[in-house]
């Protein structure tokens, strides 16, 4: 129960920090701070269950999804008399409800009933809604860069000194028989899911320092960030979160608004360096080593993935339209589909999440994926047009690459709709699908740079005055 006592008082030490502030907006950065502690509310699966009361109080043991409450409950508050700005006039936010209400209708012929995931689900989608009346202009957006960046180097240091010390090692599942391939997870319920923030936060980082130049924010916490998740990356040991962090990195490179030159350039030595660092890794032998050499193993790469996937196809074709229900994959897998599972089988949860919408919501919930990946890549090139500027130009670039990391991910990992991160993207693409990007200071302007062409043109009149002719006596 220490753990747990822990845990509420730094949500709220959060809340009250944003009270006494009297900033609200703070709160989306809360989130972004507090979504990654996901040590209580994995503990406490034992004592509270994973659904109904106990699952939703469980879930809420984190704090990044108590301060998704406190935005959604702040953000009422605050447009009682103008509640129009509730609904933020972006691309996304019809398929967003529509694929809700299929998960909610799947609901109905689920014989799992009301899962946790589902019912968490409408907070999300509540989140989108409001948390757009809170990112209004270029320093909102500072800080939640600010917040990704802090919040990777502060993982980046715990994941590696869980495999250095062997301390604080809460998931005994992750510690393999021989005491040497333990994978960091830091406060994150699994190694992956740390990679896949990494990931993002990474290819945020890159694009900065690409894009912003040698400022403030980029000399002292994204390059120190990016070298330490650099690090941390390695030891989760999640071949699905390298791959992710180099298709998230190289589209940020890619679609950046910088010189083409620069992107060739970087590319090449991006894999060169990539090249040598294998070949390192290859020679020095290991736990790692291994992992990478099995990328090229073909379809022995999802090992047990294997049979979920054939399980789930077989649900789907049984069930084409509508699917099995909502959250009915794993009671459906060992009760009518117990017959895919080999002998040897240990795990039930699918981990594919093309699958798990494929067996559970069919060619209905497939339509309605499509249907918001398609709107979200309109919003995206909106947002983009939108703006002129650099720096908003590079966060609706680094969004959508996020957004394509997730989804590369959640195919051999799972996690896509339950994935909180995916609706906090959400929530700032359509921000900047708003003009966030446009309204405010520029942070790629540094005040020293203001003032530097102003004090020339003060020197050069100061100048032109010293040099002026003084005029004869009792001349005019």
């Amino acid at each position: 129960m220490t753990e747990y006592g822990i845990v509420v008082f730094f949500q709220l030490a959060l809340l009250v920090a944003v009270v006494i502030l009297r900033e609200p907006k703070l709160l989306i950065p809360c989130v972004v701070l507090g979504l990654p502690f996901e040590y209580a509310s994995t503990q406490a699966v034992s004592t509270l269950g994973e659904s109904g009361t106990g699952g939703i109080i469980r879930t809420m043991l984190n704090p990044g999804k108590a301060a998704m409450i406190a935005t959604i409950v702040v953000g009422v508050v605050r447009a009682r008399h103008n509640p129009r700005v509730l609904f933020p006039n972006s691309a996304i936010i019809v398929p967003l409800v529509a694929l809700l209400a299929v998960v909610v209708l799947g609901v109905g012929w689920s014989e799992s009933g009301l899962t946790n995931a589902v019912m968490i689900m409408p907070m999300y989608v509540a989140f989108v809604f409001v948390a757009p009346s809170l990112i209004e202009d270029r320093q909102d957006l500072e800080r939640i860069v600010i917040a990704f960046l802090v919040a990777a180097a502060v993982l980046s240091v715990v994941a590696v000194s869980l495999k250095k010390n062997g301390v604080f090692q809460w998931r005994s599942i992750l510690i393999q028989a021989d005491d040497y391939s333990y994978r960091s997870n830091a406060f994150f319920a699994d190694p992956n899911n740390l990679a896949r923030f990494l990931a993002i936060a990474m290819a945020l980082g890159a694009g900065m320092i690409l894009v912003t130049g040698p400022r403030r924010l980029t000399v002292h916490l994204a390059v120190p960030a990016l070298v330490l998740s650099a690090l941390a990356l390695v030891l989760t040991a999640s071949r699905s979160g390298w791959l992710g962090m180099l298709l998230a990195a190289f589209l940020v490179v890619v679609l950046a608004p910088i010189r083409t030159y620069t992107k060739v350039r970087l590319t090449t030595v991006a894999f060169g360096g990539l090249a040598l660092l294998l070949a390192l890794l290859f020679m020095q032998g290991g736990s790692n080593a291994e992992r990478v050499k099995s990328l090229g193993a073909g379809v022995e790469l999802i090992g047990q993935r294997e049979f979920l996937i054939k399980g789930g196809w077989e649900m789907w074709k049984d069930n084409p339209l509508f699917g099995v229900g909502s959250g009915n994959y794993q009671h459906t897998l060992v009760t009518s589909y117990l017959w895919t599972l080999p002998w040897w089988a240990q795990t039930t949860l699918s981990h594919t999440s093309f699958i798990s919408i494929l067996a559970e919501l069919g060619l209905v919930g497939l339509s309605a994926i499509v249907l918001l990946a398609t709107r979200i890549a309109a919003a995206c090139r909106s947002a983009y047009r939108l703006s002129r500027e650099r720096y908003s130009r590079l966060m609706v670039v680094w969004c959508g690459a996020a957004l394509i990391e997730i989804l590369f991910q959640s195919q051999s990992e799972g996690r896509l709709l339950e994935e909180p991160f995916l609706y906090l993207l959400f929530a700032i693409v359509a921000a900047l699908e708003m003009g966030a990007g446009t309204r405010g200071h520029d942070p790629i302007v540094e005040p020293a740079a203001d003032a530097a062409p102003e004090a020339a043109v003060r020197t050069e009149q100061a100048g032109a005055k010293r040099r002026a002719p003084v005029p004869a006596a009792g001349k005019p």
